[in-house]
């Protein structure tokens, strides 16, 4: 009975302290292992969201296509356009111009007596684009439109390469501008190429292009003459 009674008392502490390594146990677990019912999205909740990534901002401009000097306009402002989308294009890309006429009588502007009843002169530090009322070689008379670009050198007593500003340097397609030689001139145009000599212009130049003409003043006829002026266009009567 002691012997059996002893015994049940061992077995009883076996138990006891399996118990209690059981509790233990279950207790670790609680509090590291989750249940998989904490684990499941409750029924009908959303589902998590997607973690973000910050997706990056671009600012663009789109100006449009670059000016390209031509024979038939400044690449998309074609002659015959309307004024005020002309000046707005150009100063989109180039900011305010740094003078403006306004409507004035055609013979009041140093450019010489030009078409029509009034005319325009709006300029970039050399670069000016000129508009009439007048009947033009792109525009019919009445209607006030783009006529003329005209762009000369900086210091026309010491011609060089336009070095810019609140504009980039401009260019025809074919890289011919202001402050180049004659010689680039003639490896431009070859034998479409004019050069002469008449007063009051003194040496000049021109050539036909297929979108039309081009023209302008030189320092001399020579190759190493300098191109001091570009112009396309109706034209006016002067310098």
């Amino acid at each position: 009975m002691a012997a059996f009674g002893g015994g049940a008392a061992a077995l009883i502490h076996v138990a006891d302290r399996q118990n209690k390594a059981r509790a233990a146990q279950q207790a670790r677990e609680s509090t590291t292992v989750p249940s998989a019912d904490l684990d499941r999205q409750p029924a009908g909740a959303p589902p998590p969201a997607p973690p973000t990534t910050a997706t990056p901002t671009t600012t663009t401009t789109d100006e449009g296509p670059p000016i390209v000097l031509e024979g038939d306009g400044l690449g998309a402002f074609l002659f015959g356009a309307d004024t005020d989308q002309v000046i707005a294009g150009l100063t989109l890309r180039w900011g305010p111009p740094d003078g403006d006429t306004g409507w004035v009588a055609p013979g009041s502007t140093h450019y010489g007596p030009c078409p029509g009843t009034v005319v325009r002169a709006v300029n970039w530090r050399g670069f000016a684009v000129l508009f009439s009322d007048g009947a033009t070689p792109r525009g019919q008379a009445g209607v006030r439109h783009f006529f003329t670009w005209e762009y000369q050198v900086d210091d026309p007593a010491h011609p060089g390469p336009d070095p810019g500003g609140n504009r980039p340097p401009l260019k025809a397609a074919n890289g011919v501008t202001v402050g180049v030689t004659v010689a680039t001139l003639q490896r431009a145009y070859g034998n479409a190429l004019e050069l002469f000599d008449e007063p009051p212009g003194g040496p000049q130049f021109g050539v036909v292009t297929p979108d039309g003409d081009l023209y302008g003043s030189l320092t001399d006829l020579t190759a190493n003459g300098i191109v001091k002026s570009i112009v396309s266009g109706g034209g006016c009567g002067g310098d």
